[in-house]
């Protein structure tokens, strides 16, 4: 939900795939006042190569990467800076004074239409306190992939492995590890199910939902439409600013009760069947518009 009082719908979720780049050099730690200058230390050049899968502008410079990105029209961009969160709120909630990514796309935009890699960790050299003035033999870095409709994990992965062999300096050797990855999730709107939800909400909150994307990732979903192709509608009662996933997360009292309510009326609607015919109900909502999409 954006706000209190305002309840919302997820009709768009980010795929994923993560890795682990692992770079090695010499064989062994090395002196770096004997050697240093003299042999390239594999944990700089990792971080080069981290440097290199973005350029200037905030693109992701894996050739290719894009290909099968789609692009929206105005109408579907327009929605969403109408009902989702701007750039003001999503700095102020993230607590930084600034943001970064592809220029001519919002933030929200950026974190929900957009893909994205982000560096999760790096490893290299003496952990400890103080320190050893040693080279390291290697390093490794861990990366998020987000993906949207209509990239393929494993195409991704392809073509990541085909530039990281390209990027990899001489005299340094590069494996790369493959997790877990998630389809780009896309809900229809207008589908029935979805219906029952919004009948649902303005019971339990007394005002229908927006319609919002999101940049996480929920693998069961993506499972779920592949494999038993079964709509599947996404009801979020949490907050932007409830902490997920941190030590002092919280939940909004009054939402867990709205909850309880919209909960009740949307298992009603469905176990009844009234749900196929709150479309016509729902017709003259501008929730229910049309979208059109093209491939970039």
């Amino acid at each position: 939900m954006p706000a209190a009082g305002q309840p919302a719908i997820t009709y768009a979720l980010r795929g994923s795939i993560n890795f682990e780049l692992e770079i090695t050099g010499q064989k062994r730690e090395l002196h770096s006042g004997v050697l240093g200058g003299a042999i390239h230390n594999p944990l700089q050049a990792l971080c080069k190569m981290i440097a290199q899968l973005h350029d200037q502008a905030g693109r992701i410079a894996i050739p290719g990467f894009y290909d099968r990105v789609r692009r929206w029209d105005r109408k579907e961009r327009s929605y969403m800076k109408r009902v989702g969160p701007s750039d003001e709120k999503i700095l102020q909630d993230a607590g930084v004074a600034r943001g970064w990514g592809e220029r001519d796309y919002s933030l929200y935009e950026r974190t929900t239409i957009r893909p994205a890699i982000t560096v999760t960790a790096m490893q290299g050299g003496y952990q400890g306190g103080g320190v050893k003035a040693a080279i390291p033999a290697h390093a490794v870095a861990k990366l998020n992939f987000r993906l949207v409709p209509d990239q393929d994990a494993q195409e991704i992965d392809r073509l990541f492995r085909k530039y990281v062999a390209k990027i990899t300096p001489p005299g340094m050797r590069t494996r790369i590890r493959t997790f877990a990855s998630s389809r780009p999730v896309l809900i229809e709107r207008n589908h029935p199910a979805v219906m029952a939800a919004v009948h649902a909400y303005r019971q339990g909150f007394g005002t229908a939902p927006v319609f919002l994307r999101n940049g996480g990732t929920i693998p069961v979903v993506g499972l779920i439409q592949e494999i038993l192709h079964l709509p599947v509608v996404m009801m979020g009662f949490g907050l932007p600013d409830d902490g997920i996933h941190g030590s002092n997360e919280k939940f909004h009292l009054p939402n867990f009760f709205h909850g309880i309510e919209t909960s009740i009326r949307f298992l009603t609607a469905i176990g009844q069947g009234e749900h196929t015919s709150l479309i016509r109900q729902c017709n003259s909502q501008p929730i229910r518009n049309t979208v059109t999409f093209w491939r970039s």
